[in-house]
């Protein structure tokens, strides 16, 4: 009896695992961490950024694609501050994090952009200029990897900015 009794504990104890595991992660993966180089220049400050994540997202002109989200960051990011817009704009507004988020669509051409940095004095600026170069290296569903420079220092609102960034991350699904 004590036998049965203890297999079945080790039992019930492994599927309580599994499942709080699977709870915990609602069975999607979190992004890994990939690797980036260059910079981010908001306001004449200059900031170096060393990471990068990616994730298949829906498409944004076209639902029944994916697009791939691509983050650079000066910063490790966890699974909370990947999964929400807010939480990263916190981290920016904080000082914590300066960040530019690339939205690629199924194509491999990027569609979107979006700053975290608190060195924006008013609004952020969004979207993207044709004259900004992208060079994409992979992007096969599994991998991104590419180097998006902008073309010349913009300005949005008095505010000056420019980037040049190198990325390889594997993609989260």
């Amino acid at each position: 009896m004590i036998r049965f009794t203890r297999r079945t504990a080790m039992v019930l104890g492994a599927f309580s695992l599994v499942a709080t595991s699977l709870a915990a992660t609602d069975g999607k993966a979190e992004p890994a961490e990939g690797k980036a180089e260059g910079t981010l220049t908001v306001n004449g400050k200059v900031t170096k950024v060393a990471y990068a994540y990616a994730r298949s997202v829906p498409g944004f002109f076209d639902k029944s694609t994916m697009d791939t989200q691509v983050i650079v960051s000066d910063v490790p990011l966890d699974a909370a501050a990947l999964s929400d817009d807010f939480a990263r704009s916190d981290l920016a507004e904080a000082g914590k994090l300066h960040a530019f988020e690339i939205i690629i669509d199924a194509s491999g051409t990027p569609i979107s952009t979006a700053w975290r940095d608190n060195g924006f004095k008013g609004p952020t600026p969004s979207g993207l200029s044709s004259a900004d170069v992208f060079t994409k290296t992979v992007l096969d569903g599994e991998v991104v990897a590419g180097n998006y420079k902008s073309a010349e220092e913009a300005e949005f609102f008095g505010n000056t900015y420019a980037f040049d960034v190198t990325f390889r991350a594997a993609i989260a699904h």
